[in-house]
């Protein structure tokens, strides 16, 4: 396994892109509009296997760039988890939000204490969601 950590995503193509992201979610967004999200982030960090050239772990913000930013997803393919790609890609996307005030992350409750080692704190949330739209606004 050699993994590259890159927030270039000209090299990146849907190909890459495993369909073993989004598990769990009944309607997951299908590779372009994965790609579409990468693109149209503030900022992406990107885990790529280079030695099967396949993309296993990214994460991503969305920023007004001044004061607030908010990280959507963090994902790592299944059978990468517990090497240490989630946590690098949380420190990784940290640095680049570094200077940001506020940078907000929603997750299960069960997360908190995972997040809790990167310096995040619990707080309460509200959230709306419309299950409808979960693979992309079309």
């Amino acid at each position: 396994m050699n993994i590259e950590y890159t927030k270039d995503l000209s090299g990146i193509s849907e190909d890459m892109l495993d369909g073993g992201f989004f598990v769990g979610w009944p309607n997951p967004p299908n590779k372009a509009t994965h790609m579409k999200i990468l693109r149209n982030a503030y900022c992406a960090v990107l885990a790529v296997d280079r030695s099967c050239g396949k993309v296993v772990g990214f994460v991503n913000a969305i920023s007004d760039g001044v004061l607030a930013a908010y990280v959507p997803l963090l994902e790592v393919l299944p059978d990468y988890q517990g090497q240490g790609i989630g946590s690098e890609l949380i420190k990784r996307i940290l640095e680049e939000l570094g200077d940001i005030y506020m940078v907000d992350i929603c997750h299960d409750e069960e997360l908190a204490p995972y997040y809790a080692r990167f310096g995040a704190y619990p707080s309460p949330a509200s959230l709306f969601r419309n299950f409808d739209a979960q693979s992309g606004r079309v």
